[in-house]
């Protein structure tokens, strides 16, 4: 870990002091920091280091909310590393078990339990309830914690988020006359049975009704639209209304309604397919908003359609999380910084009315819908406050590290083979086991 103190003359930290000042909604001095660390003096600065991976424009919007932290106060500054995707995930295993980590680490939500387990992250429950967190608990919708809580203790702060809702082209479906989803949703008929029949009038009119992508959670996002469940306590078990789902979508696969994204051509992914009016549905989180905003393209949101009408049943919201190096020096400044991150400054910092993520943190709320776009935006605030993260006690895939690839896998042969549903459900849920007692 990068870590050391800056010594700085009293001249040159009241010069500071000025230069930052402008706009602080908070600053506070940290006088005292880990167990593990010597006692920070007045007129030290703590230098800390942060990592996360991301492309070139991630990046710079992550050096925006560390240069707001940095100009916010003047008792601890942050060194931002950036790492490539590639491979990230096993290079940070490798480095908090070498000792070499960052003192804050961004944690995909697949990974975060494992870390959990081996004890290389901090708990960060006690420092949330006390005066120096920029923010609380209770200001997250509890749909994005997921595995970054074990009982009643927080690993991980949520640094954004992105509720999965589906995207259609209003104007496509005027055109062909197809009745407007929105209309439905309102009346309390946005059911399956009306979802069938807009996808089959799409098929009629040579366009492929939904883009099925091969994740396991646009699966279980039928499953909990139909009132069922895949985890009997730690069970891996899909339960009738799960096992009910699962042929629902294997059938329309079959029938050509749906294709599976698995078996798109290179290049020809699910948002050019919707980009080129190929389809009628995909699914995603806002990630995709800004691009089919910018290039002008006709969307809007509408959530997964249940088999009885109810509105907004579980769909996934999916998270990654600030997490502090166990072996961290300075783990009480690098939590003031992950509070600062994740809380209303850090996020505010970063996100953009119409940009690619919602915030995790419900103060926000407002800079989304005044965005307007789409029409519909208040869906995916409200899918994010009645969602599940991978990791919750809904969906317990996360918090077994190769789970979610390897029933995947066998998801597949139902999928692109036409294996018979219920023998591959039975297929899945023992390789969920064999899993599982690996871990136990």
């Amino acid at each position: 870990m990068k870590k050391k103190i800056v010594c700085i003359m009293v001249t040159l930290l009241a010069g500071m002091a000025v230069l930052t000042g402008c706009g602080t909604e908070k600053q506070k001095v940290v006088t005292t920091s880990s167990e593990n660390s010597d006692p920070v003096q007045d007129g030290d600065v703590v230098e800390i280091t942060y990592t996360s991976r991301g492309n070139a424009e991630e990046i710079t919007v992550y050096q925006q909310a560390v240069d707001a932290f940095n100009k916010s106060q003047n008792k601890i500054h942050v060194n931002f590393e950036a790492s490539p995707s590639d491979g990230y995930s096993q290079q940070l295993i490798t480095q908090l078990a070498g000792g070499t980590a960052a003192d804050v680490i961004f944690v995909e939500d697949t990974m975060i339990s494992q870390l959990v387990k081996n004890g290389t992250i901090a708990g960060m429950t006690d420092f949330l309830a006390s005066a120096d967190s920029y923010v609380k608990e209770d200001d997250f919708d509890e749909s994005v914690w997921g595995a970054a809580k074990n009982g009643d203790e927080i690993y991980g702060l949520s640094v954004d988020c992105n509720p999965v809702v589906m995207y259609y082209s209003p104007s496509m479906l005027a055109e062909l006359g197809i009745e407007e989803p929105q209309e439905l949703f309102e009346k309390g008929e946005w059911t399956w049975d009306n979802f069938d029949k807009i996808c089959s009038a799409l098929q009629e009119n040579g366009k492929s009704g939904m883009i099925q992508s091969g994740d396991n959670i646009r699966l279980y996002n039928w499953v909990f639209a139909n009132g069922g469940s895949v985890w009997d306590g730690d069970t891996y078990k899909f339960d009738d209304k799960a096992k009910e789902a699962f042929k629902y979508v294997c059938e329309r696969l079959k029938d050509g309604r749906f294709v599976y994204g698995g078996t798109l051509p290179n290049g020809q992914g699910e948002d050019a397919m919707f980009m080129s009016n190929q389809t009628g549905f995909i699914v995603a989180g806002r990630w995709l908003t800004k691009t089919f905003y910018d290039e002008g393209i006709d969307f809007d949101y509408i959530p997964y359609p249940s088999s009885d009408g109810t509105k907004y049943t579980p769909a996934q919201v999916c998270c990654g999380y600030l997490c502090i190096n166990a072996k961290s020096e300075y783990a009480k400044e690098a939590m003031e910084f992950a509070s600062f991150y994740c809380g209303t400054q850090g996020q505010k910092a970063r996100i953009t009315g119409v940009g690619t993520s919602v915030p995790s943190v419900k103060t926000l709320d407002e800079l989304i819908r005044s965005s307007e776009v789409p029409e519909h935006v208040e869906h995916i605030l409200n899918v994010r406050a009645t969602g599940w993260t991978m990791g919750d006690k809904t969906v317990k895939d996360g918090l077994y590290p190769g789970f979610s690839d390897a029933t995947k896998s066998v998801f597949e042969e139902a999928y692109i083979n036409g294996t018979n549903p219920e023998e591959v459900l039975g297929k899945a849920e023992a390789k969920g086991a064999e899993i599982i007692a690996v871990e136990q």
